[in-house]
């Protein structure tokens, strides 16, 4: 792909300095919350951090690191992998591996663009915020990237629409295939969507949608306002904007016309303010502009033939020369200008249709300006001849070069306005100045009367009663009585909620979870210090014994598993000959513990001498301190299992690794291996349910009797 903008990417120095310098600047004003995130996620989990992996320029893979725990400070470290330089303010969409890290492979796009580095903030979530994914990300990216100067527009951009959507609009919007404003229902699309929908429209001739791949509403009763699934002759696609839909408020015709239309698609900044006003959000921004390009190609490839009508004398014909010499297959009908008479018997409007069904055009563009245009193709559709009129503005002028767009970084803003104001302030002025606060106040007023119309209907109907006159005392004190009654019963079926009270408790419960995790934590450190220091001297005596005893080493590692199934090294005494693990195959069938996951017999011919003698008194046991230290174990909690007894579990025996394993639980104070295994699993299960710092204080007190008499121990 030689000619990818993607791969022409060179970052300047200069921006990598500044990526560079706002990282470490970030990570110093943040520093506090950075210290407070790295202390909570080391007192809630094992390890205070955890990495992601995300793919990089070239083949590179980067570890991206966060925070073990969850809350709003979980990706801070972030701003390290800024500061080394992995990754960009602004950059490529980040693409995570989801396989193994050393095996994963890197995708063509990647190997094609290998200057592309991932960014904290993208060209496509950029695009997204006003309606323009489908714009090119990687050519404003490599825009973005040719100075410093452009680099800080784009930070610029994304963060004013970021800090906007998040002040304004808090909660998450809704995407619905449909969108009712004013009263008219708007099609919530993609381009891709709409584009698909005018080839399947153009080769089959009907409305039946379901063999489309994309989603497409799935009825054309709700989306059309037709009375059938099937349309009649030429379909109609209009798109409106702020000031059509304020036209539409005060001409009814132009609101009938909208409403009998197949398609109706939003465009600009204004309507997705609305919508998101009433907790809905747009696909994308639909406008005639942006569909044209796209829509050419589309004809060109699919060789259907387009027929232009409207704006100045040869301004429909140079804007399809244009389209032609990017779209050398286009096949372009015909053209007209929109000056003649429209009305519909008139000579001009009947040589204008016959021009046009002549032509055999599949799609028509009219664009003569709202609402002229959507009105005429209503009066005329019955003699059109095309299977698809829309229309689509001021677009001729646009791509005849009479007229200037706004450019990329002003539309991502959604300003495209202000530049139409500015190029034309005596037209425009009143449309955007005026009509746009306008627009929003109606947008408002309706939204209340929504909400008002809606608390209207919730709220119960007052009961109904005759005059007193014609009641006596006994009968309206039954009615009342009756009343009540419905009422209460009411109330206890439709029991009330208490948000506040419930995020209270909520909070509380948390906080009390938290609070005994620290707790628990504290007494491990302090307990597992304390005990490494008073038993050092047993610790040498055992050692010495255990060195002369047998050869090997000293301690005996083996990996465990912890809490929630992740693999630790646990240290133990040894207490076995050195070629034990090869010979637990020839004894497994001398197992002695019921059920079979683990392993137990009496006299275990693998065990030295000194081996029983610390197994008895559980002396064996004592280099877990060190474990509990480090923080993969607790001094309370389920025996850490073998990986390979691990396998053997099912579904209910794995709830015993919800916490961390631990030295000693229940089932060791009370039998230790006489318990069976799934009793051994209930009761770890029970302490899971059960457990607080007062549980754990008394579980090591009766550890110490359990020790001293060595019942169930060997």
């Amino acid at each position: 792909m030689p000619n990818d903008p993607a791969s022409k990417i060179r970052t300047p120095f200069s921006i990598r300095c500044f990526d560079c310098v706002s990282g470490i600047i970030s990570l110093v004003i943040v520093s506090p919350l950075m210290v407070y995130g790295y202390l909570r996620s080391l007192f809630t989990s094992n390890s205070a951090f955890e990495s992601v992996y995300i793919k990089g320029n070239s083949e590179q893979i980067i570890e991206l690191l966060q925070f073990s725990y969850n809350g709003w400070y979980k990706k801070l470290p972030i701003l390290l992998n800024l500061s080394k330089g992995d990754i960009a303010i602004i950059g490529a969409q980040a693409e995570f591996v989801l396989a193994d890290i050393n095996t994963a492979p890197i995708t063509d796009e990647h190997k094609a663009n290998p200057n592309i580095k991932p960014g904290l903030m993208s060209m496509e979530q950029l695009n997204a915020l006003t309606g323009l994914n489908f714009e090119d990300g990687v050519n404003a990216l490599a825009k973005a990237n040719s100075s410093l100067a452009r680099y800080l527009m784009a930070i610029i951009r994304s963060l004013v629409l970021r800090t906007t959507m998040a002040l304004f609009f808090t909660n998450t919007p809704k995407m619905s295939k449909s969108i009712s404003l004013f009263g008219i229902s708007l099609n919530n699309w993609t381009m891709q969507q709409l584009l698909n929908e005018v080839l399947l429209q153009c080769q089959k001739g009907t409305a039946d949608t379901t063999s489309l791949d994309v989603e497409l509403p799935s009825s054309k009763v709700s989306n059309a306002h037709t009375p059938s699934n099937e349309f009649a002759g030429m379909q109609q696609y209009a798109f409106v904007n702020a000031d059509c839909l304020n036209i539409s408020t005060q001409n009814e015709h132009y609101r009938q016309c909208l409403q009998q239309s197949q398609r109706i698609f939003a465009d600009g900044i204004g309507l997705r303010v609305a919508c998101l006003s009433k907790g809905e959000a747009l696909r994308a921004n639909l406008n005639g502009t942006d569909l044209f390009p796209r829509l050419c190609q589309l004809a060109a490839q699919q060789e259907l033939s387009i027929y232009m009508l409207g704006g100045a004398a040869d301004v429909a014909q140079t804007a399809a020369q244009n389209m032609q010499a990017r779209y050398p297959n286009l096949k372009i009908a015909g053209t007209h200008h929109g000056y003649f008479n429209t009305a519909a018997n008139s000579q001009d409007n009947q040589q204008v249709i016959q021009a046009i069904n002549s032509a055999n055009a599949d799609i028509l563009l009219v664009a003569m300006g709202a609402p002229t245009q959507e009105l005429w193709l209503a009066q005329n559709k019955s003699q059109l001849n095309c299977t698809i009129g829309i229309g689509v503005g001021g677009l001729f002028d646009f791509y005849s070069n009479r007229i200037k767009r706004a450019p990329l970084w002003l539309r991502q803003m959604g300003l495209e306005w202000t530049f139409r104001l500015l190029q034309e302030p005596k037209r425009m002025w009143k449309r955007y100045i005026v009509g746009n606060p306008v627009f929003l106040y109606r947008v408002w007023r309706e939204n209340r009367q929504l909400k008002k119309r809606i608390t209207q209907q919730s709220t119960p109907q007052k009961a109904k009663t005759q005059p007193g006159a014609s009641l006596t005392d006994a009968q309206l004190t039954t009615q009342l009585q009756a009343q009540l009654g419905k009422a209460y019963r009411r109330q206890a079926e439709l029991p009330s909620f208490d948000c506040k009270r419930a995020n209270v408790r909520r909070a509380q419960f948390d906080l009390a979870m938290r609070c005994s995790k620290a707790a628990k934590r504290c007494l491990d450190l302090a307990g597992s210090a304390i005990l490494l220091l008073l038993l050092a001297p047993i610790f040498a005596l055992t050692a010495i014994a255990i060195k002369v005893s047998s050869r090997g080493p000293v301690l005996y590692s083996q990996p465990r598993s912890g809490l929630y199934n992740r693999p630790f090294t646990m240290w133990k005494f040894r207490s076995m000959y050195q070629n034990a693990d090869k010979r637990l195959a020839a004894l497994a069938e001398s197992n002695e513990m019921n059920g079979g996951v683990t392993f137990k017999m009496k006299a275990d011919p693998r065990i030295t001498f000194i081996g029983r003698c610390i197994r008895k008194t559980s002396i064996d046991e004592l280099p877990q301190l060190w474990n509990v230290l480090k923080g993969d174990m607790s001094l309370v909690g389920p025996r850490p299992a073998l990986i390979s007894e691990v396998e053997q579990y099912k579904l209910h025996h794995r709830n015993r690794l919800a916490v961390k394993p631990g030295i000693t639980c229940i089932w060791q104070v009370s039998g230790r291996s006489t318990i069976p295994f799934e009793q051994q699993v209930e009761l770890d299960i029970e302490y899971i349910y059960k457990q607080s710092l007062v549980a754990d204080l008394w579980l090591l007190l009766k550890t110490i009797p359990a020790v001293i008499f060595a019942r169930g121990a060997y």
